[in-house]
């Protein structure tokens, strides 16, 4: 399988479930997001679904950035300001942990 095939597939699919011309923009902000949140390196495979839920979030969010919460005429709405829990929960299989150091510190 190509590189940039997983990427491209998902932006194919991603443009086709929100009606866009383009939406390279999109998932690469979710690829940047999930690759903060993992640790990792690249994009493994099925980490593709991830990034695709996240963009269409991310999309959905567009119009009302900046906001954590809006009251309309008696109607509350409150804003999800970070990878929602759903997904943060299916990445974390594939969270790296960072070492600070392997030998604990000499003692003089």
């Amino acid at each position: 399988m190509e590189e940039n095939e997983p990427k491209t597939k998902a932006i194919e699919r991603l443009k086709t479930d929100l009606g866009v011309d383009d939406a390279t923009g999109l998932i690469e902000d979710a690829v940047i997001l999930i690759l903060d949140y993992t640790n990792q390196d690249k994009m493994l495979d099925s980490m593709w679904l991830y990034a695709r839920q996240l963009a269409t979030i991310n999309f959905n969010r567009e119009s009302t950035e900046g906001e954590s919460s809006r009251s309309e005429g008696g109607v509350s709405q409150s804003f999800i300001e970070d990878i929602p829990l759903n997904i943060q929960r299916g990445l974390n299989r594939y969270r790296l942990g960072k070492v600070v150091s392997f030998y604990a510190p000499e003692e003089t």
